[in-house]
């Protein structure tokens, strides 16, 4: 998928306010012995489990058991108290993820501990089976990626942004992505760019209101898109509702998550 950026980038958002998003993880790789780069987003599913994009870890081998992952963060520099961070214990990816297409580009990922919830980490609801998700309204992005499309520095801060859900026969369209948009993706942004996700929001969060509830679901997964909130190439979601029976098949195996989502 030549000139198709996998990855994310809060583009054309704002300061998200603090525990905003509580089930919002950031993925962080060492760079040396005490700095760690923002890497890739993750949602709290339960205690010892997130979910995120299985693109994250392409190319990595087994580095990953190095990273970090971090809870209840807003700024990158400040680990407060009510700050948690843990290891890698596990990743379960896709058996299907294909680096070329992006098809099923998720994964699982149980951690070295439980972590504990408070009013900054929470875990995120998923959108039933029988949920219309392009009813869904309000839907924003968050993250820690870069501002710019050419920026190479994370946003210290945590930034959001509203983005709309777009029908997936208009991103189908010729003009737009012309096909490779797959019925297990979720297409949102605006028709005429300026607010996206771009590289280093990528597996992190696409949240939308439940009509009924006025509750928050995370729907989908940040995977890829064409450049960074242009026109007619909006971001590119895994769709959590298409992978509902795959993600409660892979938790439930762990008898002390059943029940929790």
């Amino acid at each position: 998928m030549v000139g198709y950026d996998v990855g994310s980038r809060i583009v054309g958002g704002k300061d998200a306010a603090s525990g905003s998003w509580p089930w919002l993880v950031s993925i962080q790789r060492p760079i040396d012995e005490s700095t760690f780069q923002q890497l890739c987003g993750a949602t709290v599913l339960t205690t010892q489990w997130v979910m995120t994009a299985a693109h994250c870890f392409r190319n990595k081998g087994d580095s990953f058991y190095s990273w970090r992952l971090v809870f209840g963060l807003y700024k990158l520099s400040v680990l407060g108290s009510e700050v948690q961070i843990r290891k890698i214990a596990k990743k379960i990816q896709h058996e299907k993820y294909d680096t070329e297409s992006q098809r099923n580009d998720i994964a699982l990922l149980y951690l070295d501990k439980p972590i504990s919830y408070n009013k900054y980490i929470q875990p995120a609801c998923l959108p039933k089976k029988t949920a219309d998700v392009s009813l869904m309204t309000d839907c924003f992005i968050a993250g820690w990626g870069v501002l710019k499309e050419n920026d190479l520095e994370a946003s210290e801060t945590l930034q959001e942004a509203a983005v709309q859900m777009i029908p997936p026969q208009r991103c189908n369209s010729s003009s737009w992505y012309d096909g490779l948009v797959g019925i297990y993706n979720l297409c949102a942004g605006y028709e005429k760019g300026g607010i996206d996700s771009c590289q280093g929001d990528s597996g992190g969060p696409l949240m939308c209101k439940e009509p009924r509830n006025k509750i928050y679901s995370v729907v989908g997964v940040t995977s890829w898109g064409s450049g960074c909130a242009q026109a007619k190439s909006p971001g590119i979601y895994s769709s959590t509702q298409f992978f509902l029976s795959w993600i409660l098949e892979k938790v439930e195996t762990d008898p002390a998550s059943r029940k929790s989502i």
